[in-house]
């Protein structure tokens, strides 16, 4: 309602002569920020330009940032706190199991750069292997699996999923994943800059797997880059993607088999412990391929790919060379990103990743009193009234509708759901984000840490 609003302001602002700016507004009072208006634009010509101009030519993108806005900034100076925390708890004795002892061993373990560039690639070395050890397709899956359970998507992800014909039903999804450039079209366009994407991944992979010490680097990385581009040609491209109906593929347990008969579907639900009910696999095609990989693919072609996924996974957080490398060509040739973050920053990140609401527990405790919740409560509560009046006004729903009160049930139940009542702490493995989301942290973060002393 506020953008309509705006918006319709600004377009009224079009056709009235302009007038001087308005004074700031009082301090304790929020709404739209005038200060971040560039009224030199007609808001008719660019309103973008209109709404943020001045806010943007005020606060360019930090040299560590991919983007910037007020969001952002705000997320940014959050994690600061954050780190304020995460340093009091790590430099202190906590009783084994406790919160404090949780977050604070593993940010002091992520600090500790000096035993993380000693150890080198240890930390990954009985997974490798693992992946070498492998001679048959079989082996494959079962490495597939022990991924998965490391929160590394490979060749595809697991996690949960939104029944798009039951909105309140979660099922289980497949989804393709596994690639190493960011989407399908980096490996078949043919403009400069894709082309010059192919090579500089190609060189990266070469040198990444070099300085993990793993076998025929050359060869290896274009066994995995030919790999992933058979991949990518069976998965859709952004544009496709775009399309729900796309993506919107609801099957039994038995169809998923019948569609990928050579993957070993019942084994891969047992060991996560998940019932064989129902799924949506967002790109059939692209499980079909998976299958069809494990049926032709050299064994040792998928030993590089799967360990490469790992390398790759693990990479931000091993010794300082690989961290050096994989910031090169993923943050600052891909994305743009001049400069890495601070290491306490990065910590304070994957703890909050990793471990949040132990973390939040900790974060609400200092940084949201009986006050802040109060007022917040306030704001929910007009948030309510305020659609009421929409709905009573709605002239396409019933009157029984309207009396049932369930969007009224329904809101109620968000603002409980935001406001925490008490603290709620959980030992959330990686095997719990691969199994139930897409976004997933990296699996070396738990087994590259040292202990706090």
């Amino acid at each position: 309602m506020i953008r309509t609003l705006f918006f319709a302001a600004a377009l009224v602002g079009c056709a009235t002569p302009k007038t001087p700016p308005p004074q700031e507004q009082q301090p304790g009072l929020k709404g739209v920020e005038t200060t971040d208006l560039d009224r030199a634009v007609s808001p008719c010509e660019d309103f973008y330009q209109f709404a943020n101009g001045a806010w943007r030519g005020a606060n360019p993108i930090p040299a560590s940032m991919q983007r910037w806005s007020r969001r952002w900034k705000a997320g940014e100076q959050n994690k600061e706190k954050l780190r304020d925390i995460l340093e009091e708890l790590s430099h202190s004795h906590w009783p084994e199991g406790s919160v404090e002892q949780l977050v604070g061993d593993h940010y002091a373990s992520c600090m500790d750069e000096t035993s993380i560039d000693a150890a080198g690639i240890a930390p990954l070395t009985p997974l490798f292997a693992e992946i070498d050890r492998v001679t048959d397709a079989k082996g494959v899956q079962r490495v597939i699996r022990r991924l998965h359970e490391l929160a590394v998507p490979a060749p595809f992800g697991f996690g949960s999923s939104v029944d798009q014909h039951e909105p309140s039903r979660v099922i289980a999804g497949v989804f393709a994943a596994g690639l190493g450039l960011p989407d399908r079209d980096y490996y078949f366009k043919t403009e400069p800059r894709f082309a010059d994407a192919r090579a500089k991944y190609l060189a990266h992979l070469e040198s990444m797997l070099a300085l993990a010490g793993r076998p025929n680097p050359k060869v290896s990385a274009e066994a995995i880059f030919s790999f992933e581009t058979r991949l990518a040609k069976a998965s859709l491209d952004n544009v496709a993607l775009r399309d729900p109906k796309n993506t919107d593929h609801p099957m039994t347990f038995k169809a998923l088999q019948k569609l990928s008969p050579g993957i070993d579907w019942a084994a891969y639900l047992e060991e996560a412990r998940l019932p064989q009910s129902d799924f949506n696999v967002s790109e059939p095609a692209f499980v079909r391929e998976v299958e069809h990989e494990l049926q032709t693919a050299p064994i040792s072609t998928w030993r590089a790919y799967l360990g490469w996924q790992l390398l790759k996974s693990g990479a931000p957080w091993l010794s300082k060379p690989i961290v050096e490398e994989w910031f090169a060509f993923n943050m600052k040739y891909l994305s743009g990103v001049a400069e890495m973050k601070p290491r306490a920053t990065r910590c304070a990140e994957l703890t909050d990743q990793l471990l949040g609401e132990a973390l939040g527990r900790k974060y609400v405790e200092r940084h949201f009193p009986q006050a802040a919740k109060a007022r917040v409560q306030e704001m929910v509560k007009n948030l309510l009234a305020a659609m009421q009046d929409t709905i009573e006004e709605l002239t396409w729903m019933g009157p029984e509708t309207k009396k049932k009160g369930r969007w009224r049930s329904l809101l109620l139940s968000t603002q409980r759901s935001a406001i925490p009542t008490s603290g709620r702490t959980t030992r959330r493995s990686a095997s719990a984000a691969i199994r139930y989301g897409p976004t997933s942290p990296p699996a070396v973060a738990s087994m590259s840490t040292t202990t706090a002393p």
